[in-house]
């Protein structure tokens, strides 16, 4: 049984249940059916159903219309993801169309073995990449990702909380990378440590520095050094449009996350 694709849902789930943690905005919920938080951020990633076991019954039917509703009521925008692994992902998101939930994203999640694997990148000129060692040394960070990820307002300031809740401290779960052009800043990665797994987020290029192979390298050299500290797999998810840049590293598809927005 090739168990990655739940690797990569619990990996998920344990990185949003961190970002609860980290931010007293967000409530985070876990029932043996469903893994859920909520916020007063206006803004789907703020209000999230990760998770939903099922459904097999009338009374997860009417489960779903509640959770639904319940989003609706505080007149909030959210999301909820499916999973194409999940042996009642096709009833579930035929549930949520019917709710009127919209699919707004479709998001690959791929995993590379790291056993045997080497990688050799083409040389960038100009191009240096440096790990982001302290707080003092972040807010450049921040100027990357969150509007790469479209992340303003109270929404941005939660998710820079949260990076800097992983990233730095005795609390910290991974490790965030900056690329730079020249000694400007130009791209960002992080990498989540997840048992013998390391795994990839926050990867963003600056629009002007973009197919230059940046973001490639940059994923690279944050598995390479996760491979060095002993993760034996690393994970991510992708857009469509990225897809390619990390299958040539060596990824491979796993699985389909679908996001539905209410």
């Amino acid at each position: 049984m090739n168990d990655i694709p739940n690797k990569i849902k619990q990996n998920l789930i344990d990185i949003r249940e961190q970002l609860c943690s980290s931010n007293p905005r967000f409530v985070f919920e876990r029932t043996p059916q469903v893994i859920r938080y909520e916020s007063d951020l206006n803004h789907p990633l703020g209000n999230q159903i990760v998770a939903f076991e099922g459904p097999s019954s009338e009374a997860d039917l009417e489960e779903i219309k509640t959770i639904i509703s319940r989003y609706r009521e505080r007149k909030l925008p959210f999301s909820w993801l499916t999973w194409s692994h999940d042996p009642e992902t096709g009833s579930l998101k035929h549930i949520l169309e019917e709710q009127g939930l919209k699919k707004s994203a479709r998001i690959i999640g791929m995993s590379l073995n790291l056993a045997d694997w080497t990688y050799s990148g083409i040389a960038i000129p100009g191009f240096e990449i440096k790990p982001v060692l302290s707080i003092s040394e972040f807010a450049p960070f921040n100027d990357i990702v969150l509007p790469v990820f479209g992340l303003h307002g109270a929404t941005g300031e939660a998710i820079n909380q949260f990076n800097e809740y992983a990233g730095f401290g005795e609390q910290a779960i991974g490790k965030h990378y900056l690329g730079l052009m020249n000694g400007k800043p130009v791209a960002a990665a992080t990498a989540f440590f997840d048992g013998d797994s390391i795994a990839i987020y926050n990867v963003a290029t600056l629009e002007a520095f973009r197919r230059l192979g940046i973001g490639g390298a940059l994923t690279a050299y944050a598995v390479q050094q996760g491979k060095s500290d002993g993760a034996t797999r690393a994970i991510l998810q992708s857009s469509d449009k990225g897809i390619n840049v990390y299958r040539k590293i060596g990824f491979q598809d796993e699985m389909v996350i679908e996001q539905y927005l209410g």
